[in-house]
């Protein structure tokens, strides 16, 4: 095609595209090819319910046995979280110290490998070995990411069999799920495992005096095989030395010792049995369809990094479903719990559907819009356009989520603009000239491509910088940006492909004279320099042109008009911030999401036996069978629970005692009930104290985080010069927090510490009957605490290592009068009464102590009703409620250090306050780049301020309609009000566009305004549709709500402003000039 032919017309980009493949058989395979890439990447991009958040955390355990709660906090955790802060990629460290041992917590940056992140502790920690203290046991380091967190719970339960029965099912279903690819562990909950018991009997071993140690001894050094080498003369055999014990009775003709009489044999002074580790721990699991609990193992599946989760479950599931029809007991049940794969997969698909809602929305709109055949192209496009996205979510290791997936649905909104504008100015140019040909798809193409092209690269600019969102936060929604702004860029070039292809071979006007493959002639170019002309006089008839210029008509003729229509919208934007700062609309984080399983963490006093937690856990379940949406409730006593949720809190290095009680609740699927499980968990809440006021407990409800968050809605970090000081404000805080709108319940950290008694030898007294005062130490650890001296051979096909355990029988042990009744060996050996050298202390114990960094820290932690106050809300009440000359509040960091009472808000609220700060950064950044992008091409400063003045102005819509919709304001809430910043600029450039074109070619201002508004009312409205009905599916996914009602009652606003505002702008601005001009 000939310059010629296009009466000299300029092609910019845009043109040039649509002119080279306008007739290209590669653009049908372009597309063919789009739909395959697809199509492939959805089906192998692995499925999550939740984005993946990759921030390693370490946890180093440093036991020092006997050293004191004071040597262990000073000493201990706080030089070697010093040694930690020193790591470049470490973003924090807390510590939680007791009697016998220190905890530290590592926080590395978002996105450190958890290789990096181990090796660089494990220098840290062996370059300075020499200066732990010398008694202290080397540092155990472990480093966690997201693969910790169980994907699948299972749980066996039984009226009838044993614990070591279901133990003994639980390790062998274990060994099999094992088996199946993608399995990082199974873990077991609950159970007794086998044990070989080795019960010495106090009263024989006094008579023989024979003392534990010994006895210890004998055992540790019997059953065991070592190679000795190997004998080299012929044949060359292999030599093995030591004995292997197979039975108890093998074991009890071990001699141990003797007496007058002969040797001793060790049945002779202890009983041998087959036995169990004995657990101090008590797991119970409740079904709608019993009376009472029944004693259960919980068997917790994780995976390994990158495998599909639901691919996994699915197999496990499998797994389970065949164990249960050939191995499982008739008398054991054997129920799965939770199940994240299932639970991906529903919502993964759930979202889906919605994307494809969202499209078939979208098609619908264009064609009521322009036509059948203008929506099919769009119809083929947007497939197209959304192709590349599972694509890069693949190579990139990106997950399918919920989040992920919504920046197609936010896309597709977006996305379908480039081809309706394209498609609408070539139906336009169509229509007035009666015909269709190839010269006017490209002039078409040309006219708005390169506005679209700048329009693009605004969207882009306005979501990628939020990429840039640090913390967990910044990994949360990272996907949604990435994706949408991969989506907006390919779905240019596919608008700049597959538009003029199709659209000149399906839009079809009246009349229509085809002049494919028509050589211009001498009307042609008449019919071009009358075709303004006419489009003008059309335009001059049509109603659209008279409605609108009868809507701005008394605004361009008063001046007085415009000015009061400025201050109506700046009042709307002030009554709607409005509703923030009198919280009717408040501000948060993440919104609550429908889970079927969440927890309640109960506290119990410190003394509490198992037998009394038990108790209290049956009552509480008696309580939660009375709610119809329960399913199933399973009780853990005195053990860590499975991990389905990340860990709110650092915890005590001190073993779970059965003062800790926690219960996973298990509801009925989503279809089945009419609440929310954050509903039904508020109900539970509301009730807690009431049904654990008989036993002295607290508790609160944990869920599944809907977000990065796990932390409890208010966490209040307390520091001062010493623990009285803390705790006394700690104290007053908490008190306060109680009486506020909305508190639920109220936890301090630490907490009670268990009653202490202190063995203490009195070295004159030891001395005077000859015993050693470490023996009475050693003795009395095997006596109680017991030891596993070896691994049982006599079980070889056993999945697990038998321990072979020395303790005294239960009843010798259990209490201070067994005690008191024990024997020590002297040197002489001689039995010496444990009282005649020991003298028993009874104290409170100590309260573990926590730092965060070096700093020592009390935390009071308060649970909300959040249907009633949201977190921010209550803490913004401290400035009034606490007084400053009191306390010293802070909100941006903790102190270095503290001579007076300091209140530190974190948890949730340093979370939302970064994340905030990030928006706002990211919202500045858009800004600038917008107004650079704006200024460069229309080549005016002033010009891209007058366009983006009604960013701000989409709050008039998006806040009330929060406020109406009776959702708070969330982080993707604020991520969306930045994407609209790029949704309303991108109307108004093809608007200012049209205005300067139609100024161009001479037209007087105030109808350039009018002509330019009404040619691109329809496009405007029809793009607006688009965001507001195909986005704004996002209303229906309950994770993404306030991004959907963001996008929706922002692009409503922003259409009226489009139209509206900016050419009152445009006028109000350069009316002046233009009468100078006149005038000239």
């Amino acid at each position: 095609m000939k310059a010629s032919g296009r009466n000299d017309l300029r092609l910019g980009l845009a043109g040039h595209i649509a002119n080279r493949l306008l007739d290209s058989p590669l653009v049908p395979l372009f597309v063919v090819a789009c739909f395959l890439l697809g199509g492939y990447a959805l089906l192998v991009t692995p499925r999550e319910d939740r984005p993946d958040i990759d921030v390693p955390t370490a946890v180093v355990l440093l036991p020092w046995p006997g050293a004191g709660i004071e040597r262990v906090d000073d000493q201990l955790a706080r030089r070697t979280a010093g040694w930690v802060r020193e790591i470049a990629s470490v973003e924090e460290v807390r510590s939680s110290s007791s009697n016998h041992a220190a905890l530290l917590s590592v926080e590395f940056v978002a996105g450190t490998p958890k290789a990096s992140a181990f090796s660089e502790l494990n220098e840290i920690f062996q370059a300075r070995a020499s200066q732990l203290p010398e008694t202290a046991e080397p540092p155990s380091i472990q480093v966690f990411g997201e693969s910790r967190l169980v994907v699948f719970l299972a749980t066996l339960s039984s009226k009838t069999l044993s614990l070591a029965g279901l133990e003994d099912i639980a390790t062998e279903l274990a060994a099999n799920i094992q088996t199946i690819p993608g399995v990082r562990g199974v873990e077991h909950f609950g159970g007794d495992p086998t044990a070989i018991e080795v019960l010495p009997k106090p009263t024989a071993l006094a008579a023989r005096n024979i003392s534990l140690n010994r006895l210890a001894e004998a055992i540790a050094g019997a059953n065991q095989q070592l190679p000795a080498g190997r004998l080299e003369s012929a044949p060359v055999t292999d030599l093995e030395v030591g004995m292997t014990i197979t039975s108890p009775e093998q074991l009890g003709r071990l001699p141990v010792g003797e007496d007058g009489g002969g040797p001793v044999y060790l049945e002779e002074v202890a009983d041998i049995k087959i036995g169990r580790v004995e657990q101090y721990q008590g797991v119970l699991h409740w079904q709608r369809d019993q009376s009472v609990p029944f004693p259960a193992v919980t068997l917790a599946v994780t995976t390994l990094e990158g495998m599909n989760v639901s691919d996994v479950t699915r197999q496990v599931q499998a797994r389970l479903t065949e164990f249960a029809s050939h191995s499982l007991p008739a008398e054991a049940q054997l129920t799965v719990s939770h199940d994240a794969g299932i639970d991906a997969t529903e919502r993964v698909y759930n979202v889906l559907v919605q994307l494809l809602t969202g499209t078939l929305v979208v098609v619908g709109i264009i064609w009521l819009g322009l036509g059948w055949r203008a929506a099919l192209i769009i119809a083929i496009m947007m497939p197209a356009s959304l192709s590349i996205v599972p694509y890069l979510y693949n190579r990139f290791d990106f997950t399918l989520n919920p989040v992920s997936i919504a920046a197609m649905i936010l896309a597709i909104g977006i996305l379908s603009d480039d081809a309706v504008v394209m498609l609408e100015n070539v139906a336009r140019h169509f229509r007035s000239a009666r015909e269709k040909s190839r010269e006017l798809t490209v002039k078409a193409v040309n006219e708005v491509g390169n506005p679209t092209i700048l329009a693009d690269l605004l969207v882009v600019a306005t979501l990628l910088p939020t990429a840039y969102i640090t913390g967990e936060m910044g990994q949360y929604v990272r996907a949604l940006p990435i994706g949408a702004s991969a989506a907006v860029l390919f779905s240019l070039l596919v608008a700049l492909t597959i538009t003029p292809y199709f659209g000149f071979r399906l839009l079809k006007v009246e009349g229509n004279k085809s002049g494919k493959d028509r050589k211009p002639d001498d009307r042609d170019k008449n019919r071009d320099e009358d075709r303004d002309k006419k489009e003008q006089e059309e335009q001059n008839e049509a109603p659209l042109v008279r409605h609108y210029r009868r809507l701005l008509s008394p605004f361009f003729a008063h001046a007085s008009l415009r000015w009061l229509f400025y201050l109506v919208l700046v009042v709307l934007l002030l009554a709607s911030f409005s509703l923030v700062g009198l919280r009717i609309v408040q501000i948060g984080l993440t919104p609550l999401l429908d889970r079927n399983v969440f927890a309640v963490d109960i506290e119990l006093p410190p003394a509490s036996t198992l037998t009394e937690s038990l108790s209290a856990a049956s009552a509480l379940n008696r309580q939660l069978r009375e709610i119809p949406e329960v399913e199933a409730v399973t009780i853990y006593s005195g053990l860590s629970t499975p991990l389905i949720y990340p860990p709110e809190a650092l915890y005590s290095p001190e073993a779970k005692a059965p003062r800790d009680l926690t219960l996973h609740i298990e509801l009925v699927q989503e279809d089945q009930r009419d609440r929310q499980s954050y509903q039904i968990s508020r109900e539970i809440a509301r009730n807690l104290s009431i049904w654990l006021a008989p036993y002295g407990g607290k508790g609160h409800i944990v869920r599944i985080p809907s977000g990065p968050s796990s932390d409890r809605a208010i966490t209040a970090e307390i520091y001062g010069p010493d623990p009285a000081i803390r705790q006394a404000t700690a104290d007053r805080i908490e008190q306060w927090l109680s009486e506020q709108e909305g508190v639920i319940s109220t936890q301090q950290q630490p907490s009670l510490a268990l009653p202490s008694l202190n063995l203490e030898v009195d070295p004159e007294r030891a001395a005077t009957f000859g015993v050693i005062p470490a023996a009475v130490t050693r003795t009395l650890y095997l006596a109680i605490q017991g030891e596993t001296l070896a691994n049982w051979s006599g079980m070889p096909h056993s999945r697990d290592p038998v321990p072979v355990i020395l303790r005294l029988a239960r009843a010798d042990r259990e209490s201070e009068q067994a005690l008191r009744s024990l024997y020590v060996i002297s040197e002489n050996d001689r039995a010496v009464p444990l009282e005649s050298i020991v003298d028993f202390n009874h104290s409170e114990g100590d309260q573990a102590r926590f730092r965060r960094g070096l700093m020592p820290v009390t935390t009071v932690f308060a649970d909300l009703d959040r249907s009633v106050a949201q977190p921010l809300t209550v803490q913004l009440e401290s400035l009034r409620g606490l007084g400053e000359p009191d306390i010293d509040i802070r909100w941006l960091a903790p102190p270095d250090q503290a001579t007076e009472p300091v209140l530190y808000w974190s948890g949730e609220w340093e979370m939302t306050r970064d994340v905030y700060r990030d928006l706002g950064v990211a919202g500045l950044v858009v800004m600038i780049l917008i107004y650079v992008l704006l200024a460069g091409w229309f080549r005016s400063y002033r010009l891209p301020v007058l366009i983006m003045l009604p960013i701000p102005l989409v709050f008039i819509g998006v806040i009330p309609a929060h406020w109406a919709w009776g959702i708070n304001i969330a982080g993707t809430g604020i991520l969306g009000v930045i994407a609209l910043g790029g949704i309303v600029t991108r109307n108004a450039i093809l608007l200012v566009d049209f205005i300067e074109k139609r100024l161009d070619e001479g037209m007087a201002l105030k109808e350039a305004v009018i002509q330019a508004g009404a040619q691109r009312t329809r496009p405007i409205i029809l793009t607006a549709a688009t965001v507001m009905f195909g986005s704004g599916v996002l209303i229906f996914e309950p994770s993404l709500e306030p991004l959907g009602l963001t996008l929706a009652s922002g692009v409503l606003i922003s259409t009226v402003l489009t139209l509206v505002l900016i050419p009152l702008l445009y006028f109000h601005a350069f009316s002046n000039e233009s009468e100078k001009t006149t005038q000239a």
